[in-house]
C-alpha cells in the first residue's frame, strides 16, 4: 500500500517541481525502466532457479500493486461522494440564508420608519417633559426631607439601625446642597438629635453579654459611621472578642453533654461542634487527640471568623462620619497590625493548650500523630488569610518538638528496659547460656517494640510538617544508638558478685557476636519501609562492637582482679617466717585452680564451640626450671634482672582478653591466660614485700612447682606463665633468710599427691 502511494505521488508530481536526476534504466520502479535490458541482464546473471523465484516474486508484487490500486480508487470515490453531499447541503443552506436576510432587511426598515415618526411627534414637547421631570425629582427630595424625622424615628423604634443610617446619609447630601436655609434648620436639628439617640442605643447594645458576633460586627461598623473615634471603637471590638475567645480556651474541655442534648440540633455557632469522627465513646475517657480535635473545631473557626469579619467590615476605605467630627482615621496598616496582634495571641494560646494536653496524657504514637494533625489542620485557613503572622510554621515547630519528645520518651524507655535487663542478669536461675540468650532476646524485643512505635512516625510526621525526613531519622538513629550502648555502660557498674561480672561480660560478648547486628538489621528494615535506608548508615555498628568488646575486657579484667585480691589477702595473712616444713601443696594453689575451673565452666556456657583444656596436671612432672638452677648457683642478680625486664615488656602491652591468633575473638584459653597472668603478677608483687624463712621459701617453691605442672596446659602463652613463676621464685629467694630449694624428687612426690587429690575431686 505504501509503495503504491509512492508510485502514484511520483506519477502525479508537477513537472515544474521535478528535479533532474540520474537515469537508471535498470530500476523497475523508475520511468526510464528498460524492460528488454533488464530481462537480458537477468538471463545472463541468474540461474534458472533464481529466475523462477524472481518471476514468482514479480507476480506477487503485481497482484499487491493491483490490490493497492483498487483500494486507492475506492477511497477516492468515497471522498468524491462525501464532497458531493457537502456541496449539496451548502447550496440548500445558502438559499435559506438569502430569504432570512431579506426578512431581516424588511424588519429594520419598518423599525426605522416608526422611530422617525415617534421622534417627529415628540420633538416639540421634549423640553417641557425634561422640565417636568426635574421638578418631580426636586419635589421627591423635599418630601423625603420633610418626612426624615418620622422615618428616622420609625427605624429606631423598629431597630432598623442600618436603614436609619442610610436615610441620614442621604439626607445629609441633600441638606448640604441647599445650604443654610432657615426652613430646613429644624429638620436638620431634629435628625441630629435622633442620630445621637441612635449612637446611645448602639453603645447600649454593645453591652449585651450574649450579643452574637455578627451583630457585634454590624453594630461596630454603624458606630464607625456615626462616631469619629475610630481607634477606640475598634479596640473595644477586639477587646470584646478577645475576652470571649480566651474564655473558650480557659473553660476547655467543656462539661460532657447528655445523650438528649447531643441528639438535639446545634443552634447558633454550630460549626464548632460539627466534626464527630474522633468522638470518644460515652463509656470511655476522652483521648488527647479527641480533645485537640474538639478544641480546634470549637475555637479556631471563631478566630478565622474574626479575621474574615475584620477584613470585610473594617479594612475597606474609611468613609467620613455622617455626623461630622474631625477625629483621625486609622490607616490600613494600623488596622491590620491591631487584628494581627490579637490573632497571634489567640492562636498561640490554642497551640500551647494543645501542646499541654498532648504532653499530659503521653498518647501512643498513632494517636499523637492524629493529635498533631488536628492541631495544625484548623490553622491552615487562618494562615491563608494572615500569612505574615507565620502561624502555621509556629504550630509546625511545636508539633515537631512533640514528635521528637515522643521519640525521646520511647527510646528513653528502651534505655531503661535495657538497663533493667542487664542489672537483672544475676537474679535469674538456670543455665548461663539460656539466661544470656534470654536477656539478649529481651533487648532485641524491646528494641523492635521501640522501633515499631517510633519509625512509623517519621514519614507521616515529616509530610505533615513539610520537613525532610532525613534529619528526624538521624535523630532517631542517634538516640537508638545511645539506648543500646547502655548495655555496655550498665554492665560496667559495680557488682559484688564475681559471677555477675562474668555474666555481664558474656552479655557484652553476645552483643558483639549477634546482638548489635540484629539491632542494626531491625533498624534498616524499619527505615527501609519508609524510604530512609540511608539514615540507618548513621548507626555505627563497628564502633558499638568496639564499645561492647571494651566493656567485656574491662569486666573480665575486673573478674581477674577479684581473684588477685584473694591471692593477695592469703599471702598477707600467711606467716612465711614461722611456716612449718612443707608437707603438701597449700590451699592457695587449690583455691587458684578451683577458681580457674569455675571460671572455665562458666565461660564455656558463654563462649560455645570451644573445647575445654584440662586443669589437671598433664604428662610427667616438669624438670627443674632455670630459676631453680639459678638459685642453686646463687647467681640471683643477673637472672632476676633479665626476667624482670621480660616481665616489663610483657605488661607494657594493654591487657586484652582476645585470642592471640590475631582474629580479635575472645576464647576461653585466652581468658584463662590473662586471668592467670594477672593472678601470678599479684603473687609476684606480694612475694617482693614478704619475708621468708627456709620453710616458707620451700613451701612457696612447692606451690610454684605444682602450678608449673598444671597451668601451662590450659593457657595460650605458656612462656609468659612460666616466666612469671620463675620470677616469683627469684623474688622469694631475694627475700629469704636461708634459701635452700626442695629436692626435685621431694617436689615431684608432693605435687603428685596433690594431682591425685585433684583427680579425685574433679571426678
Amino acid at each position: 500500500m505504501v509503495r503504491a502511494r509512492e508510485l502514484l505521488s511520483k506519477f502525479y508530481v508537477d513537472a515544474q517541481e521535478a528535479r533532474p536526476h540520474e537515469v537508471d534504466d535498470m530500476n523497475i520502479d523508475a520511468v526510464e525502466f528498460n524492460a528488454d535490458k533488464y530481462v537480458s541482464a537477468m538471463l545472463q546473471n541468474k540461474s534458472l532457479d533464481e529466475l523462477v523465484q524472481r518471476g514468482n516474486a514479480m507476480v506477487s508484487e503485481i497482484k499487491n500493486l493491483d490490490s493497492d490500486m483498487q483500494m486507492l480508487v475506492y477511497e477516492n470515490y468515497n471522498k468524491f461522494i462525501a464532497a458531493t453531499d457537502t456541496i449539496r447541503q451548502m447550496k440548500h443552506r445558502v438559499e435559506d440564508m438569502e430569504s432570512q436576510m431579506s426578512q431581516l432587511e424588511t424588519n429594520m426598515n419598518t423599525i426605522a420608519t416608526k422611530s422617525d415618526a415617534v421622534n417627529s411627534s415628540l420633538s416639540a414637547r421634549r423640553g417641557q417633559l425634561e422640565k417636568l421631570n426635574g421638578a418631580k425629582k426636586t419635589l421627591t427630595k423635599l418630601q423625603f426631607i420633610t418626612d426624615l424625622p418620622s422615618l428616622l424615628e420609625q427605624c429606631v423604634l423598629d431597630e432598623k439601625y442600618e436603614q436609619a443610617v442610610q436615610y441620614y446619609k442621604r439626607a445629609k447630601r441633600i441638606l448640604s446642597a441647599v445650604g443654610t436655609v432657615a426652613s430646613f434648620q429644624g429638620i436638620r436639628d431634629e435628625a441630629d438629635l435622633l442620630m445621637r439617640r441612635l449612637v446611645q442605643l448602639l453603645n447600649l447594645k454593645l453591652q449585651e453579654p450574649d450579643l452574637p458576633v455578627e451583630a457585634l460586627g454590624t453594630t461596630t461598623r454603624l458606630l464607625l459611621q456615626l462616631d469619629a473615634n475610630e481607634e477606640a471603637i475598634l479596640k473595644d471590638f477586639l477587646a470584646r472578642r478577645r475576652r470571649v475567645l480566651l474564655e473558650v480556651l480557659n473553660n476547655f474541655p467543656p462539661p460532657p453533654i447528655s445523650r438528649e442534648d447531643a441528639s438535639r440540633p446545634d443552634e447558633g455557632e454550630g460549626e464548632a461542634a460539627e466534626p464527630e469522627l474522633d468522638a470518644d465513646s460515652p463509656n470511655e475517657p476522652p483521648s488527647a487527640a479527641g480533645d485537640v480535635r474538639a478544641l480546634g473545631s470549637l475555637f479556631m473557626p471563631q478566630v478565622v471568623q474574626l479575621q474574615e469579619m475584620w477584613n470585610s467590615l473594617f479594612m475597606s476605605d474609611a468613609e467620613p462620619t455622617v455626623m461630622g467630627g474631625g477625629g483621625a482615621r486609622l490607616s490600613a496598616e494600623r488596622k491590620a497590625a491591631m487584628v494581627s496582634e490579637l490573632i497571634v495571641e489567640l492562636t498561640g494560646g490554642y497551640i500551647e493548650l494543645c501542646r499541654q494536653r498532648l504532653l499530659e496524657e503521653l498518647p501512643p504514637p498513632p494517636e499523637l500523630l492524629r493529635g498533631l494533625y488536628h492541631l495544625m489542620h484548623p490553622i491552615e485557613p487562618l494562615h491563608a488569610l494572615l500569612p505574615a503572622a507565620a502561624l502555621l510554621p509556629r504550630a509546625a515547630r511545636v508539633a515537631e518538638a512533640l514528635g521528637e519528645a515522643e521519640m525521646e520518651r520511647q527510646l528513653r524507655t528502651l534505655g531503661e528496659q535495657v538497663a533493667a535487663a542487664v542489672l537483672g542478669l544475676t537474679d535469674g536461675s538456670g543455665a548461663v547460656g539460656k539466661r544470656l540468650a534470654s536477656v539478649e532476646a529481651a533487648i532485641c524485643a524491646h528494641t523492635q517494640e521501640a522501633l515499631l512505635r517510633t519509625a512509623p512516625l517519621l514519614l507521616p510526621l515529616c509530610e505533615l510538617l513539610g520537613l525532610r525526613p532525613d534529619g528526624m531519622a538521624k535523630h532517631l538513629v542517634k538516640r537508638l544508638y545511645a539506648a543500646i550502648l547502655d548495655v555496655a555502660r550498665v554492665a560496667r557498674l559495680p557488682t559484688p558478685q564475681p559471677e555477675g561480672m562474668l555474666l555481664r561480660a558474656g552479655l557484652c560478648l553476645q552483643m558483639v557476636s549477634s546482638g548489635v547486628a540484629q539491632v542494626h538489621a531491625m533498624l534498616k528494615a524499619q527505615l527501609s519501609g519508609q524510604g530512609l535506608r540511608g539514615a540507618a548508615l548513621g548507626f555505627d555498628a563497628a564502633a558499638m562492637v568496639r564499645e561492647m568488646q571494651s566493656s567485656a575486657d574491662a569486666l573480665l579484667e575486673g573478674f581477674a582482679q577479684k581473684l588477685s585480691w584473694g591471692v593477695s589477702k592469703q599471702m598477707q595473712t600467711t606467716d612465711w617466717v614461722h611456716a612449718p616444713a612443707p608437707r603438701e601443696v597449700t590451699s592457695l594453689v587449690g583455691a587458684i585452680i578451683g577458681e580457674l575451673r569455675a571460671t572455665q565452666l562458666l565461660a564455656s556456657q558463654i563462649l560455645h564451640g570451644e573445647a575445654l583444656r584440662s586443669l589437671l596436671p598433664q604428662g610427667p612432672f616438669p624438670p627443674t626450671s632455670g630459676a631453680t638452677q639459678i638459685l642453686q648457683q646463687r647467681a640471683k642478680l643477673g637472672g632476676s634482672v633479665a626476667i624482670h625486664k621480660d616481665l616489663q615488656r610483657m605488661f607494657a602491652r594493654k591487657i586484652s582478653f582476645s585470642s592471640t591468633s590475631g582474629h580479635h575473638k575472645i576464647t576461653i584459653a585466652g581468658m584463662l591466660t590473662h586471668i592467670i597472668k594477672l593472678t601470678l603478677k599479684t603473687l609476684l608483687e606480694e612475694s617482693r614485700v614478704c619475708t621468708f624463712s627456709r620453710e616458707g621459701f620451700q613451701q612457696l617453691h612447692l606451690d610454684c612447682g605444682m602450678m608449673r605442672w598444671v597451668l601451662p596446659a590450659c593457657v595460650e602463652q605458656e612462656a609468659d606463665v612460666l616466666s612469671l613463676l620463675d620470677e616469683i621464685l627469684i623474688s622469694c629467694q631475694e627475700r629469704c633468710l636461708d634459701c635452700v630449694p626442695l629436692e626435685h624428687a621431694v617436689l615431684q612426690r608432693l605435687c603428685d599427691a596433690k594431682r591425685k587429690e585433684l583427680q579425685l575431686s574433679y571426678s
